[in-house]
């Protein structure tokens, strides 16, 4: 009599507990969930007849983009860790007779007070009237810890330097 009783209650129980139960989120390429992929775009731009310069940071996540105009950076939230993947620089060359353009993906750390470069893109083989938008792709391993800020850094602008405007795109995941 017990055995038929306990074969029932198995029966029973486990549709149950099996509608309470969530799948594991499918895992990417980089054996984390979609859901913790992030892209960050850091820009930079000045207006070519004021020299006034802006920065924006913009963040893609779960099929959404957030944007932060006026942004000095992105920072890593409190509780995460943010693995950096890979960066694109792109800048946008004006015609003259300046140096060609040089920017920075920067680290900071404000509270501990450190303040380093992560990527440096240089673009020496751009002739001087070579107008145009102009790309290069750097590939890392980097850990951010909460608390650490990137941002973009510019040598100098139009007219010093043939560049007008820059944007560094970075990929990565959330741990």
């Amino acid at each position: 009599m017990f055995k038929p009783l306990a074969i029932a209650a198995l029966l029973i129980a486990s549709p149950a507990w099996a509608q309470f139960r969530r799948p594991a989120p499918p895992m990417t390429h980089l054996g984390v969930p979609a859901a913790d992929l992030i892209t960050v775009d850091l820009s930079t731009r000045s207006d070519m007849s004021t020299g006034v310069v802006t920065t924006d940071v913009g963040t893609y996540q779960n099929g959404i983009w957030s944007w932060n105009f006026g942004a000095k950076g992105f920072e890593v939230p409190k509780g995460r860790t943010f693995i950096v993947t890979d960066a694109q620089a792109w800048v946008l060359h004006e015609p003259g007779t300046g140096t060609p353009a040089s920017l920075e993906l920067m680290l900071d750390y404000p509270t501990g007070g450190y303040s380093g470069s992560m990527a440096l893109f240089t673009f020496q083989d751009v002739p001087a009237n070579a107008m145009g938008v102009h790309r290069q792709t750097w590939t890392s391993g980097f850990a951010l810890t909460e608390g650490l800020r990137m941002r973009i850094w510019v040598q100098q602008f139009y007219p010093l330097s043939l560049m007008s405007m820059a944007r560094i795109v970075v990929h990565g995941y959330y741990l």
